[in-house]
């Protein structure tokens, strides 16, 4: 039987078939393996040949690594994010009250003018503040002035973008003023333009009361840390 398996060793090896992947077909340790050829010379194209297997070996031991790896990174992600949800719970009134108020803090106006004001791109936090300020300030929609920001890369996009922000926020196009298109140096063409569409920045008509409001709420909210 040993002969049998040393005579495929030997077969192998001079094949360009490295140590470790005798030992692996063969059952055999990679001591002994080592110790049957090592009288093999191999020649230029069987080293050749060996040089290439082993890296096709790595390639294919990298590529199934990465595979794990991806599959586990997958686990972990899924694991997060039902962690995340779950820790949301329910939301109640004073929950999306201080939702509202963290937004405010971040993107809202606090400085300069005595305007409410509250800018950002994205469109669920644009549609959450329209709510929070009709939920506990009892702000309605016509009573909201909107502008677009954007770079003027985008001005041929114009109606598209408008479009899109009246449609978000339900409001009617009136009551958008003059877009303001941002002057760049750059030319830039990146491969999601299509996708982007600016910021929206929300006012309330005689809105310097619930700014008045809302800072006081900030105040207090610092003087805990």
């Amino acid at each position: 039987m040993k002969l049998h398996q040393k005579n495929i060793a030997l077969n192998l090896r001079k094949d360009g078939i490295s140590i470790n992947d005798i030992s692996h077909k063969i059952k055999i340790s990679k001591s002994t393996v080592s110790r049957w050829c090592k009288d093999i010379n191999l020649t230029a194209d069987q080293k050749l040949r060996l040089e290439k297997n082993q890296k096709i070996a790595s390639l294919k031991a990298l590529q199934k690594y990465n595979k794990h790896r991806q599959k586990e990174l997958l686990k972990q992600k899924n694991k997060d994010e039902k962690i995340g949800q779950k820790q949301i719970g329910k939301i109640n009134s004073r929950d999306k009250y201080m939702i509202g108020l963290a937004l405010y803090w971040g993107e809202g106006y606090k400085k300069s003018n005595y305007e409410f004001g509250f800018t950002n791109s994205d469109a669920p936090m644009i549609k959450f503040m329209i709510e929070w300020l009709n939920l506990f300030y009892g702000v309605k929609k016509s009573e909201l002035i909107l502008r677009i920001s954007i770079n003027q890369l985008h001005k041929n996009r114009h109606k598209k973008v408008f479009d899109y922000w009246s449609k978000i926020t339900n409001i009617p196009k009136n009551q958008f003023t003059k877009t303001s298109f941002i002057k760049s140096n750059s030319a830039k063409i990146y491969p999601n333009m299509n996708e982007h569409f600016g910021t929206l920045r929300i006012k309330v008509r005689q809105g310097s009361y619930i700014r008045r409001q809302i800072l006081s709420s900030l105040k207090m909210i610092r003087k805990k840390y």
